[in-house]
């Protein structure tokens, strides 16, 4: 069977779009439960591409019942870097909003990052949380209350500050690498 010049570059051009195709698949998307803000989706591609932690949190998350929306607050107290919520709850689904301090370094929105994943795969990894009540009562089993005011808690647990701090080291000891590969 001969081929013609138009059947080879037809060919050509499949096997180019099948490989650009496979290309951005292997440059690692993020699922669609991981859904970032778009101005702050390179941040977060940059800290799981960097970061073992982040990466085992995000592929953890892809597979439980929740969505997590990632986004950067200007009015965060001064004193916090992140937190998470419970949004909503359809059927078996949660919807979970993790928020990240405008005003912190790239390093700390980063570290954090991991920490505030790690609190949603403890959200998502228990099932009767469904609501702030719910919530509030997983914490409290599982955690330290840190603050109460105005009917406004916030608690910590210690796996979530030890995924945060492994997550500054992986991230201090693999810089980015520049456009040059350096």
């Amino acid at each position: 069977m001969r081929f013609s010049s138009i059947d080879f570059l037809a060919a050509l051009m499949i096997v180019v779009a099948v490989a650009a195709r496979a290309a951005a698949q292997d440059a690692s998307p993020l699922p669609t439960q991981i859904r970032p803000d778009q101005g702050f989706r390179p941040l977060v591609e940059e800290a799981a591409s960097r970061s073992a932690t982040i990466r085992d949190l995000i592929d953890r998350l892809e597979h439980l019942d929740v969505t997590v929306y990632i986004r950067v607050s200007a009015l965060m107290a001064s004193d916090l870097d992140g937190r998470v919520a419970l949004l909503a709850t359809a059927t078996e689904h949660r919807y979970l909003v993790i928020e990240i301090a405008r005003d912190r370094p790239k390093i700390v929105q980063m570290s954090t990052l991991g920490h505030e994943l790690f609190h949603a795969t403890e959200i998502a990894a228990e099932p009767a949380v469904v609501d702030a009540r719910s919530l509030a009562a997983h914490y409290a089993s599982i955690g330290v209350r840190t603050r109460h005011s105005g009917g406004y808690q916030m608690f910590e647990t210690e796996a979530a500050a030890a995924a945060g701090e492994r997550t500054r080291q992986e991230l201090m000891t693999k810089r980015a690498r520049s456009v040059h590969g350096t």
